[in-house]
């Protein structure tokens, strides 16, 4: 069996951590974990939550596979999971979890635990903070709706309607409480993936242009120029090269 030391360890991590026993019962919560979730007492879910078995995690984050994957022992690594803050806000009836958060995402790495047999003795789950949403909660809904559709084209009657309010208003409001308006945010989050894409090696510029839905002889290739202080071409030669080093 694993040892007590192994479980000392893992409560001081400082990652949200939790362990499965076999059956999907919950066996051990970490205290980053328990600060993130606002749990103030472990043996309110020790025990009693059952990850098989919750309806949440399963059905409504669509997360039955990947647990099923899971529980064979394999390794998984699943991303920009939401959180459902609502839900755990219910179970957790006195609980510290930040009100102020609209919306959380998280990256999950679920992997077996081996005893000195090289049986598997539990289940783990690490939960990595990707994406926190705070503030207004139509301007934190708009932001949240424009990273998840960048590929898009920008409409700004689309991401107003996302969040029910009318153009004018939400225009108003973002750039009252954000500093700039809802397009500049936009091409902010595009640019990042055009950047990120221009990293690859195996794909050209135009590729990565096109990869990122722009044309690359179009108004971002100008855009990108302004506010990186180099041409796209350049930006690429200078990631590659560094890589290489």
């Amino acid at each position: 069996m694993v040892g007590e030391h192994f479980f000392q360890f893992v409560d001081f991590f400082p990652i949200p951590i939790v362990i499965f026993d076999l059956d999907g019962t919950l066996s051990f919560i970490n205290r980053e974990c328990c600060e993130a979730w606002g749990i103030l007492n472990p043996k309110d879910v020790i025990g009693i939550f059952n990850v098989i078995n919750d309806f949440v995690v399963n059905d409504e984050l669509e997360l039955r596979d990947f647990i099923k994957l899971a529980f064979k022992g394999e390794k998984v690594s699943i991303s920009e999971i939401r959180v459902p803050l609502n839900y755990m806000r219910t179970i957790y009836k006195h609980n510290n979890i930040d009100f102020k958060i609209d919306s959380m995402y998280q990256d999950i790495i679920c992997f077996p635990i081996l005893n000195e047999f090289n049986n598997i003795d539990y289940i783990a789950a690490v939960f990595i903070k990707k994406r926190i949403y705070k503030g207004r909660l139509e301007i934190a809904k708009a932001k949240e709706y424009m990273e998840d559709h960048w590929i898009n084209k920008f409409e700004l009657e689309t991401v107003a309607k996302a969040v029910n309010l009318s153009t004018y208003h939400f225009s108003h409001l973002f750039k009252m409480y954000t500093g700039e308006t809802p397009f500049s945010y936009y091409k902010k989050i595009k640019l990042q993936k055009l950047k990120e894409k221009l990293c690859d090696e195996n794909i050209g510029v135009a590729d990565a242009f096109a990869a990122c839905g722009l044309d690359y002889s179009g108004y971002y290739a100008k855009i990108f120029k302004e506010m990186v202080g180099m041409s796209p071409s350049q930006y690429r030669e200078m990631v590659l090269k560094n890589n290489k080093k």
